[in-house]
């Protein structure tokens, strides 16, 4: 499989890396027994398996995630407790699936995620004053957004 990063402007570059997973590699995942966690054995990483505001419910998140601005999401993790945190961009692009993503479909692992609202997801990498990095699960591209933004919350623990 020939795979390539694309630059798509300044702000975005699509995260091609893992669309040129052969699909086995997908099965990296495996789910709590309550089934509202998954911990990706490529990473070592523990992940929430449904976006903030959306409710684990026998297979899949239902309910509506909650699209907040950057600090928003930093209190939100804070909320969680333990060790549940904002991921940084590295640990977000590390679940984006850009073989997955089409029209109305989300660029990550339905099996994994499902149910996961397009749009942006906060990463708690700052770019500068006011500027935070961002994941795009729309097309599985990452960018940086003023933090007065919207965007959505999905929390990582681990490493």
């Amino acid at each position: 499989m020939r795979c390539s990063v694309t630059k798509i402007s300044g702000l975005f570059f699509v995260l091609a890396a893992a669309a040129c997973m052969p699909a086995a590699a997908q099965d990296r995942y495996t789910a709590s027994l309550d089934g509202q966690e998954i911990t990706d054995s490529k990473t070592g990483l523990t992940w929430r398996r449904c976006a903030e505001g959306m409710s684990w419910k026998k297979t899949t998140c239902t309910g509506k995630a909650s699209f907040v601005n950057q600090a928003d999401a930093a209190a939100m993790a804070k909320a969680a407790g333990g060790e549940w945190r904002l991921p940084v961009l590295k640990e977000m692009s590390s679940i984006v699936a850009v073989r997955e993503a089409e029209e109305g479909k989300a660029a990550i692992d339905p099996r994994a995620f499902p149910g996961s609202p397009l749009g942006r997801f906060w990463t708690s990498s700052s770019v500068g004053t006011g500027y935070f990095m961002f994941v795009s699960f729309t097309e599985g591209s990452a960018g940086e957004g003023a933090r007065n933004s919207p965007g959505a919350v999905r929390l990582v623990r681990g490493k």
